[in-house]
C-alpha cells in the first residue's frame, strides 16, 4: 500500500512546485505594473502641481496687475487695445488625401 502513496507525492510535487513558481512569476509582474503605474502617477502629479503654481500666479496677477485684467479680458473677448493687432488663425481641417 506505500508504493501508490510514493506515486502520488512525486506526481503532486511538481505540481505544487509549478503552481508556486507562477504565483511567484505573477507577483512580479504585478509588482513591476504596479511601479511603472506609480511611476506615471507622480509625473502626472508634478504637471498638476506645475499647473497649478502657473495658475495661482496668474490669479495673483489677475489680483494686483490692472494690465494683467486687461489682457486677460481681450484674451477672452477676442478683442483688440488701440494699437494692438489681432490676428484669428482659423483651425486646420483635415483634408480626404491626408493622413
Amino acid at each position: 500500500m506505500r508504493l501508490p502513496t510514493r506515486r502520488w507525492l512525486w506526481a503532486l510535487v511538481p505540481l505544487l512546485v509549478v503552481l508556486i513558481g507562477w504565483g511567484w512569476w505573477q507577483a512580479v509582474v504585478a509588482e513591476r505594473e504596479t511601479r511603472r503605474e506609480l511611476l506615471e502617477l507622480r509625473a502626472h502629479r508634478q504637471q498638476l502641481e506645475e499647473a497649478n503654481r502657473a495658475l495661482a500666479r496668474q490669479v495673483e496677477a489677475l489680483k494686483r496687475e490692472r494690465e494683467a485684467r486687461a489682457r486677460a479680458a481681450r484674451e477672452t473677448l477676442d478683442v483688440a487695445a488701440p494699437g494692438e493687432v489681432l490676428v484669428i488663425v482659423p483651425q486646420a481641417t483635415p483634408t480626404k488625401g491626408a493622413k
